[in-house]
């Protein structure tokens, strides 16, 4: 980078007190509407004045929302920064000399502290950061490879029962009738739990408290005789949940997928991330993406439906490859989680490879990088027709994957999980010959289906809830239609 170029802080104006509160509110409002408004596609050519990042002040932080997908998948992407040189090759470069990009350098625990860790105490495999991170993962990959292995035959019994109860001629709102079912699907798997247990619904209570304690625009746990803030009453369930799965992790038996003989996780870590594992932001996280994936099965407006068109392929591979394009895509355009945080523990630059002259944008030490999931994998320089729904696209080995689940050693953990669950899901109604009859009119849910292109922001806004996960605002009713 040439040193006449220095680095500028990303576009956007230092803050007031009322301008952050302002700022607060818009963003819990819409993010889409909050972000775009103020970022356009941020890989666009120098010259059309699009800035690499955009300032805001969120909750008293200092806020570089990223939006561009190569940026985003190398602060994702550990491994690759354990050694980046100050070049003009790179996306993300040391701002001082000498210095260079490593994995300590964007932090997790820190980005996530006031949010999560009342809630979510450790130990936690999701708040821990390089090097502890590295030996912790390893052993949570081969123990929840076996709880995938595991599962699949209970997951599917759980779905067929579920669909075998959907009556020819009835309805349902789609994204509650999948929340209900994820509740039992999760529960299952982790707590060995049924909805006729009274446990059961105990774990579902007090996790939706939690849920609306932790994100409670109202971030102060107050106690009286009279009133209880939310706060207050989301830490006093996730004491109740604490206490409730240590005991669960201990009774539970060899046929639960969770229980892995010779588990190389210690049993209180076991136990402290089956509050993360069978959280409502868990649930809803699914339930958003089987909306989804269900919604562009059987509504995708084409002349034939797609479901119709995986069950018109004679041979299984052929239906198993279509069927794996349709869900990744679903995921690209429809991620359930919006996106991550990162806390800068040093001074980094985003810059565009290979234009020296274009000056980096600097991102201190201390401000947070949040990653926007929703708009990078809809990046027109990473994919052809970006925010168009192709059932294609991931026929295939050339397209790059989706951010949809992170990416690098803290990509999800629970991400073959739920891509199992989504899988089974399809498969089932696949093979059932059941039909969801059904509209979606909402300008801003067909835009974050891809259905649609160019919807404004103001109708996503409208129509699309995004926080804590992504879905309709308004019930989307499917009516039932059995061929036998």
């Amino acid at each position: 980078m040439s040193e006449k170029q220095a680095p500028r802080l990303p576009a956007g104006r230092e803050s007031s007190m009322l301008s952050t509160i302002s700022q607060s509110l818009s963003f819990y409002s819409s993010p889409h509407l909050f972000l775009t408004s103020r970022q356009d596609d941020p890989d666009n050519p120098p010259e059309n004045s699009v800035p690499l990042a955009v300032r805001a002040r969120i909750l008293n932080r200092d806020i570089a929302v990223i939006v561009s997908y190569t940026h985003c998948k190398e602060i994702l992407d550990i491994q690759q920064l354990s050694s980046l040189p100050r070049s003009a090759e790179s996306a993300i470069v040391a701002a001082h000399a000498g210095q260079t990009v490593t994995p300590t350098s964007f932090g997790v625990l820190p980005a996530y502290k006031e949010l999560m860790v009342d809630f979510f105490p450790h130990p936690n495999l999701l708040l821990s950061d390089a090097p502890s991170h590295k030996p912790r993962r390893e052993a949570w990959d081969e123990h929840m490879a076996k709880v995938n292995a595991k599962s699949s035959t209970l997951l599917r019994e759980i779905v067929e029962e579920e669909v075998s109860t959907w009556p020819a001629g009835g309805d349902f709102d789609l994204y509650d009738h999948m929340k209900d079912m994820t509740w039992r699907l999760l529960v299952a798997v982790f707590l060995e739990l049924k909805p006729e247990d009274s446990h059961y619904h105990d774990v579902v209570k007090w996790q939706e408290e939690l849920l609306r304690g932790q994100f409670s625009l109202f971030p102060v746990s107050i106690k009286s005789p009279f009133w209880r803030s939310p706060r207050s009453r989301g830490l006093e369930a996730r004491r109740k949940l604490q206490e409730a799965l240590r005991r669960r992790v201990d009774a539970i038996g060899p046929q639960c997928p969770f229980h892995c003989q010779d588990s190389k996780v210690p049993q209180e870590e076991l136990a402290s991330n089956l509050l993360l594992f069978t959280s409502s932001i868990a649930v809803k996280a699914v339930a958003s993406l089987l909306t989804a994936s269900l919604l562009n099965l059987y509504l995708f407006p084409s002349e034939t439906s797609l479901i119709q068109r995986v069950r018109d392929l004679e041979n299984s591979e052929d239906r198993e490859i279509l069927m794996r394009s349709i869900l990744l895509e679903t995921e690209r355009l429809s991620p359930p989680v919006i996106g991550l945080m990162r806390r800068m523990q040093q001074d980094i630059v985003l810059q565009r490879p290979g234009e020296v002259e274009t000056p980096g944008t600097l991102v201190p030490s201390g401000w947070d990088a949040w990653l926007y999931f929703f708009g990078a994998n809809r990046n027109e320089h990473i994919y052809t027709d970006a925010h168009r729904f192709v059932a294609e696209r991931f026929i295939g080995q050339g397209t790059p994957p989706s951010l949809t689940f992170g990416f690098g050693d803290k990509e999800c953990l629970g991400k073959d999980m739920v891509r199992q669950i989504v899988q089974i899901v399809a498969t089932v109604l696949v093979d059932s010959g059941i039909d969801l009859r059904g509209s979606v009119e909402s300008e801003g849910v067909r835009g974050w289906l891809g259905w649609d292109v160019g919807v404004s922001l103001e109708s996503i806004e409208r129509d699309l809830k995004q926080l804590p996960c992504q879905r309709p605002r308004k019930p989307i009713k499917l009516y039932v239609s059995r061929s036998c």
